[in-house]
């Protein structure tokens, strides 16, 4: 447990200090893009993302989703508007949090939208009490994705849908892909992802049955490159948030080719047996 609270605090930190330079390279949709024609840069094509992941959301007006790892806030708030529901979107970030809740102010959702400072860990919602749950790129932060998966079935309706956008092992790493793999997790205060026998097996162990799955690989993995080159354009600025030093090594990493050809990036729905 004290390893685990740990964890959790290193998250906290990086997030809190990260999170405001983080957006202005994406956007307000802190994740991945979706790249196609539409798209121009990362902060569209991270929109389309979100607009991807709606469309894939089976939820109906007036339903509730559990947003694990709201990140600025503003998916939540798309899919709030998109999809007329209701969206209680959680962080471990302080600063993330208020962030977006101020975002549903402004925008006057705050009746629709509420967001928590909240353990994945051990989550504060009663048995049966969502109708559906995203997990945008946070299972990756989890200290143990087995105990956060066990959490969203408990708080899940049964026939209550997961979406989980994240990444996957394509193979096993040779030694210069676990070498880039693991500078950018420990970067950014993550673990290297399951395969994507190891995501349905991990959710069927929680409750869980994978009724699809998107391989989002060739349109998602543009996203790291993009995001090397306009962080090295900001060089001083991240060397001072990850140190000189981790911040070299992470670049190199990011636009070096083994860390594409070894992780993925997957779209699976779940549904709660």
């Amino acid at each position: 447990m004290a390893r685990q609270g740990e964890e959790l605090r290193s998250v906290e930190k990086l997030y809190d200090a990260t999170s405001a330079a983080l957006e202005e390279l994406y956007g307000a949709d802190l994740h991945f893009g979706y790249w196609d024609a539409s798209v121009v840069d990362l902060p569209s094509a991270a929109a389309r993302m979100t607009e991807h992941l709606i469309e894939r959301t089976q939820v109906t007006p007036g339903q509730h989703v559990l947003d694990l790892g709201c990140g600025t806030g503003n998916p939540a708030l798309r899919l709030a508007r998109a999809r007329e529901v209701r969206v209680t979107g959680v962080s471990v970030s302080r600063r993330e949090v208020a962030r977006a809740n101020d975002s549903a102010e402004q925008q006057q959702m705050a009746h629709d939208v509420q967001f928590e400072r909240v353990d994945a860990l051990a989550l504060p919602y009663t048995s049966a009490s969502f109708d559906a749950a995203w997990a945008i790129e946070s299972m990756s932060h989890m200290a143990d994705r087995a105990v956060v998966l066990r959490e969203l079935s408990r708080v899940l309706r049964p026939g209550g849908r997961l979406l989980i956008a994240d990444g996957f092992l394509r193979r096993p790493p040779s030694s210069a892909d676990s070498r880039a793999a693991e500078t950018v997790c420990a970067a950014f205060r993550m673990g290297l992802p399951p395969t994507l026998p190891g995501h349905t097996e991990l959710l069927g162990e929680a409750g869980f049955v994978v009724v699809d799955q998107e391989d989002l690989s060739e349109h998602a993995q543009r996203s790291i490159t993009c995001l090397a080159h306009l962080m090295q354009a900001r060089t001083a600025e991240f060397s001072d948030m990850f140190g000189e030093k981790a911040f070299t090594r992470l670049l190199d990493s990011l636009l070096g080719a083994e860390l594409t050809g070894t992780i993925g990036y997957v779209l699976l729905s779940a549904e709660r047996r």
